[in-house]
């Protein structure tokens, strides 16, 4: 076998383990969807992922609190990816707040069993090492956070959105929306999509959207 061979067989084999690291990731979200963080096993996730447990800690040596984790921030990772794209990658304030409200939502609805494990731990247990969120998300997050000001602030300038401070704006906007997104995972809501972000966008531009001179909304 020479050198290149050689080369692609570890290849497949890093593809591999990927993939099947993955497989079991899947699993992971889904067993913690029905079951929630206290009611998942190691055994289940194994189970529904189709691998003996014993691979499986090869792969999660610390077992339900690393899944956990990974699942978590694998979902704020690729979420934040797609929020760059979607949300910041528009020139237009208001385009961005409308590309947000639905960017929330849709996210709900693609993940919304895991979101409902997340959303609804209890406070007394939030302090809990293995709920928190993972550390390396946390600048993330800080950063996204950050830059959707920015486009808040950039509104405000333009005379776009209410003058209430561009921190303020993004504080009042993203608990406007985590309250609805709560609400909708307690009551397990069936309205599509589409009607959820049409409510939304309707709330929310009518509070962030400055009056114009002759008492209108722009």
């Amino acid at each position: 076998m020479g050198a290149d061979d050689s080369t692609q067989g570890l290849k497949r084999k890093e593809r591999e383990r990927l993939a099947h690291r993955q497989e079991i990731l899947a699993a992971a979200e889904r067993v913690f969807a029905r079951n929630g963080y206290r009611g998942a096993t190691v055994e289940q996730i194994a189970q529904e992922a189709e691998f003996a447990v014993g691979t499986l800690y090869n792969y999660f040596p610390k077992g339900k609190e690393e899944l956990y984790e990974e699942v978590l921030a694998g979902l704020i990772e690729a979420s934040l990816a797609t929020f760059r794209d979607t949300v910041l990658s528009q020139a237009d304030p208001v385009a961005a707040v409308e590309a947000l409200i639905e960017f929330r939502v849709r996210i709900l609805d693609e993940h919304k069993g895991f979101a409902r494990v997340v959303f609804q731990t209890p406070l007394a247990e939030q302090s809990d090492a293995s709920l928190a969120l993972p550390q390396r998300c946390l600048a993330l997050i800080q950063d996204a956070k950050a830059a959707f000001t920015r486009v808040l602030e950039r509104g405000i300038v333009a005379g776009v959105f209410v003058d209430v401070g561009a921190a303020n704006l993004e504080l009042c906007l993203q608990g406007i929306l985590n309250a609805f997104i709560a609400r909708w995972l307690i009551h397990e809501t069936q309205e599509p999509v589409a009607q959820r972000v049409a409510a939304l966008r309707a709330i929310v531009l009518r509070l962030l959207l400055a009056r114009g001179t002759d008492g209108e909304r722009p």
